[in-house]
């Protein structure tokens, strides 16, 4: 009977590491859309204050029910401190994206950004000491040269564009942010509870908000500084997209907690070809056959990674 039991949870770990990640790509496909409207007229201090409402009363009404229903008694200063960093960086990573998208075009820094997920899988394989069969290895290269791909023709078929030294600069810090966030996300879930990590950003955000819109302007007051921008098309839609991208944050993180690093990262880089493909249904613009055998080359390298 033992026998039996192993491989099916096993397998039904797997199953549900895969819903969680597919979920995300979806939400976070559909938000790069959206963004990408709304960013025409908000800024970063916009998007940043955006991300901070709609943040906060999540995070602390799950901060406040695990705190109250289960305390935190068995729960290790270390894995806390785990937490609260990778919160820090996630986030740091969503301001530092606004702030290049703001300076550069979507098309250069979108492709720069979505690299992240390699720093993540190589650490997972060297130091959380996870290992892949030979199919999720070829899933893995598949989806990422696959997504590498469509991405670089996507930008080419749009023609030549200029990309500022800052926004680069920018995108890649996010890289690397993103990339610390997910090495540790995968190290305090070994010691927290997926309910607890959802909460502490509630203790990250109000002092990582101020401290990131006062260093874009310093000559703003306090009050100013986190000024609630008035309602607009452009502010409504920089919520929605925030909201999805945050709906995206838990889904990601439940897959984390379900699933190897290794394998659950790479799948959730694919979420700029569900963008890609939205855009070009909505913009009712031709997707050309490289494209479409990239996209399916996605699909197929999905699947293989996701085989136990």
């Amino acid at each position: 009977m033992q026998t039996l039991i192993e491989p099916f949870a096993f397998r039904k770990a797997m199953m549900s590491w895969v819903f969680f990640a597919i979920l995300t790509v979806l939400l976070t496909g559909i938000a790069g859309v959206i963004s990408k409207y709304a960013l025409r007229s908000a800024t970063t201090s916009t998007l940043v204050m955006s991300s901070f409402i709609v943040i906060m009363p999540v995070s602390i009404i799950l901060l406040l029910y695990y705190v109250l229903a289960n305390g935190l008694g068995g729960v290790e200063p270390m894995y806390i401190a785990l937490g609260l960093l990778s919160a820090f960086f996630a986030n740091l990573g969503f301001f530092l994206y606004f702030d290049s998208l703001e300076r550069g075009p979507l098309l250069i820094v979108g492709p720069i950004t979505s690299a992240y997920p390699a720093i993540i899988v190589v650490v997972a394989l060297l130091v959380f000491n996870e290992t892949l069969n030979p199919l999720q290895a070829i899933g893995v290269t598949l989806t990422m040269a696959a997504v590498i791909t469509l991405l670089y023709l996507h930008g080419a078929s749009m023609g030549r564009m200029k990309c500022p030294r800052s926004a680069l600069a920018l995108a890649i810090l996010a890289v690397i942010s993103w990339g610390v966030w997910g090495i540790l996300l995968k190290a305090a879930l070994t010691g927290l509870d997926v309910l607890l990590y959802l909460g502490l950003p509630a203790l990250v955000m109000p002092p990582l908000t101020l401290g990131y819109l006062k260093l874009r302007n310093p000559g703003k007051t306090l009050r100013e500084t986190l000024k609630i921008p008035s309602y607009s098309l452009p502010i409504i839609l920089a919520v929605i997209s925030v909201e999805l991208e945050q709906m995206g944050f838990y889904n990601e993180t439940l897959a984390v907690s379900t699933g190897p690093a290794s394998l659950v990262f790479p799948v959730i880089a694919a979420y700029p070809v569900v963008t890609i493909v939205i855009a070009y249904a909505f913009l009712k613009e031709r997707i050309s056959l490289k494209e479409a055998m990239l996209i399916m080359a996605v699909v197929t390298g999905i699947i293989l990674l996701s085989t136990v």
